[in-house]
């Protein structure tokens, strides 16, 4: 087919990242289970799992790794749904290396990849294809229902990290068959040829019942604490509505509990601010990034309305008590102000603003992770629409509000990039109390309380004023704070624009100064 263009004297040019494969006629397997749903036999769903625990053992045996089993991986050459065939299938490409996903997209994988993988991509071994291989075995059982689909990657990884359990089928046999490659232990996990032998003395008609879930085994729900096992360490904060407390959950009272954030109202909440805490926790269950305060879970004693938010626990608290005390250089700065702006492109991308994005709301969990926290004021953006009207009364952050906020309660998702460059101002003066935002705009404006502060401060931005230049700040990173508090909205960057700039600007110091990171 090539001599045509060879003779005309053109070479054909195929670009390097091009693989080839056999075409397999009638395509994924989980599509022809979900098309088919209730009308595929016991028999058939058995000759496709050994079919495939013997791809699987020929790989084992040459100490190679699929990294993917999946049912949409897995092809069927031959459908064998008419009298007298049987199915073919042939077990696909993974697709994507492992080692090159995030953290985000092994979770996103949960609960076809291994719990080991999760922690750490070096743990890819034959031993995470036999724990691949018994989620897609019920993925097969289960007509191509999958297990955890209507969780959020918050609540897969809590799943995990709790050992949690899979449904499991009705069948005694296959049920042990499946819970033996979902072992939490790696190395106890029975070999693809163990597998294979156990599924061939597997007899169809022992087997009616295969498709139903064991009702001595639900699957248990991760985010459902028990508020009689939180047992209390100290306070960590309060506000005027709430306060967040350090507890350990701690079910079997034995000192292995986990560390949390417990987020509780003030009683007498009125039902306005209840709704309002309702919403936030809504929102926290839809968030996963490595910059955003991972929900875990909520818990409430029986009959009380007013639930605890459990969170994740970040152990070295706030940018804005730890850098007075711990002195970093710029080039560190910069890298949490290139974090916080990966969290907020999350965020607007799911459609969400933050409204109350400063120095005292982003966590530090190490020495090279910021994560932004407190959602108590965030909210969804309506569709069709470009900014949220606020419309309760309460409590607000004005001097990291944009004028847009103050003057029309309009909040955009560019009202967010200025509160960015407030936190950047924060950072960059390391967050000294006689260099808060509050305390300069204040210098600017005069003594004032109640509403007049907001008018003055209005009438302040209006005629161009803005927080100074903190001290041994370079230029170019003033003028990219200055972009940020742009009057007018649309002529602010967006967070994705942010996080190349910041991080070319976090290289180039990086190169200049070594960073300082004490915790002592």
């Amino acid at each position: 087919c090539c001599s045509q263009p060879q003779s005309l004297g053109i070479i054909p040019v195929f670009p390097a990242d091009i693989m080839v494969e056999e075409f397999v006629e009638h395509g994924p397997l989980d599509v022809l289970l979900r098309k088919e749903k209730g009308r595929i036999s016991v028999g058939w769903k058995i000759t496709v799992a050994k079919q495939l625990g013997s791809a699987l053992s020929y790989l084992e045996d040459k100490n190679l790794v699929h990294g993917n089993v999946c049912a949409k991986n897995i092809l069927l050459a031959r459908k064998g749904l008419e009298d007298g065939s049987v199915p073919f299938v042939k077990l696909s490409d993974p697709g994507v290396s492992f080692t090159v996903l995030s953290r985000e997209e092994r979770v996103d994988r949960i609960p076809w990849i291994a719990p080991e993988c999760i922690r750490d991509v070096g743990n890819l071994s034959t031993a995470s294809d036999k724990w691949s291989f018994g989620t897609t075995l019920l993925e097969i059982c289960f007509d191509a229902d999958v297990p955890l689909k209507e969780r959020t990657p918050s609540e897969k990884e809590r799943f995990y990290e709790k050992r949690h359990r899979l449904p499991e089928p009705s069948c005694r046999e296959l049920a042990s068959l499946i819970s033996r490659c979902l072992n939490y232990t790696a190395v106890e996990r029975p070999s693809f040829r163990t597998v294979l032998r156990e599924l061939t003395r597997l007899q169809p008609h022992h087997l009616v019942d295969v498709t139903s879930v064991n009702p001595d085994f639900p699957v248990s729900d991760p985010t459902v604490f028990q508020k009689r096992y939180l047992k209390k360490i100290r306070e960590l904060g309060e506000g005027h509505f709430g306060k967040v407390s350090l507890c350990c959950y701690d079910p079997t009272n034995d000192g292995t509990g986990e560390m949390v954030a417990v987020k509780s109202l003030k009683s007498g909440s009125s039902p306005q601010l209840l709704s309002s805490w309702k919403r936030e926790i809504q929102i926290l269950k839809t968030l996963y990034h490595e910059n955003i305060v991972k929900y875990k879970g909520c818990c409430s004693e029986q009959g009380d309305k007013v639930v605890q938010l459990i969170m994740e626990y970040v152990p070295l608290g706030s940018l804005r008590e730890f850098l007075p005390k711990h002195p970093l250089s710029l080039s560190h700065l910069l890298l949490f102000a290139q974090q916080i702006c990966e969290g907020m492109a999350y965020l607007h991308s799911l459609h969400y603003i933050h409204r109350d994005l400063a120095a005292r709301n982003v966590l530090l969990e190490n020495e090279h992770v910021v994560k932004i926290g407190d959602f108590g004021l965030a909210k969804a953006v309506p569709e069709g629409h470009e900014y949220y009207r606020v419309r309760e009364d309460g409590d607000s952050p004005v001097f990291w509000y944009a004028p847009e906020c103050l003057k029309e309660c309009k909040f955009y998702y560019a009202s967010d990039v200025w509160s960015f460059g407030v936190t950047l101002y924060e950072l960059l003066t390391r967050c000294d109390p006689g260099s808060s935002p509050p305390a300069k705009f204040l210098e600017m404006i005069g003594a004032t309380q109640g509403q007049m502060t907001v008018l003055r401060l209005i009438e302040l931005l209006e005629r161009g004023k803005r927080l100074p230049m903190p001290r041994d700040c370079p230029c170019e990173v003033y003028r990219l704070m200055k972009n940020c508090w742009e009057a007018e909205a649309s002529f602010r960057p967006a967070f994705p624009n942010l996080v190349p700039v910041l991080r070319s600007f976090q290289e180039k110091y990086r190169a200049q100064a070594p960073s300082v990171f004490n915790l002592c």
